[in-house]
């Protein structure tokens, strides 16, 4: 869902105009912006909490290689969901409408059970390899 489809939905639940609606929101998530911005974190009883977090300077390898690289330190915003929103998802089946590495990995899957399988002897005779040289 996109954000002219989200102020769509809530205009049309609150029966306020789509204009309204976007002003509404733009002003929240501006004002969300900004106690992070100032280093606090803001709670949504039941829908979960925002904060900031600071990552120290670490080192870590490259995936696929054996190269370490660093990575600087960095300040990021962390958000834990709230018990009520984690408990209205927990059945949720998603939709899915990008390719993820679920998708890619389950697509390897299948190729590998689709390739043909060729079984090889264990025990090949001396004697046949013999003859055959003959």
């Amino acid at each position: 869902m996109k954000k002219a489809d989200f102020i769509r939905v809530v205009a049309e639940k609150t029966s306020m105009s789509k204009k309204d609606t976007e002003m509404v929101l733009n002003t929240a998530l501006k004002t969300v912006q900004d106690i992070l911005v100032d280093g606090d974190s803001i709670t949504f009883m039941g829908f979960g909490t925002f904060d900031v977090i600071a990552r120290s300077e670490r080192e870590t390898t490259l995936p696929g290689s054996t190269k370490k690289v660093l990575v600087r330190a960095r300040t990021i915003v962390k958000f834990k969901v709230g018990k009520n929103l984690k408990e209205a998802v927990l059945d949720v089946v998603p939709k899915i409408t990008k390719k993820t590495r679920v998708k890619a990995k389950a697509k390897k899957i299948v190729k590998k059970e689709k390739e043909p399988v060729v079984e090889i002897p264990s025990k090949i005779k001396k004697s046949s390899i013999k003859a055959k040289k003959q």
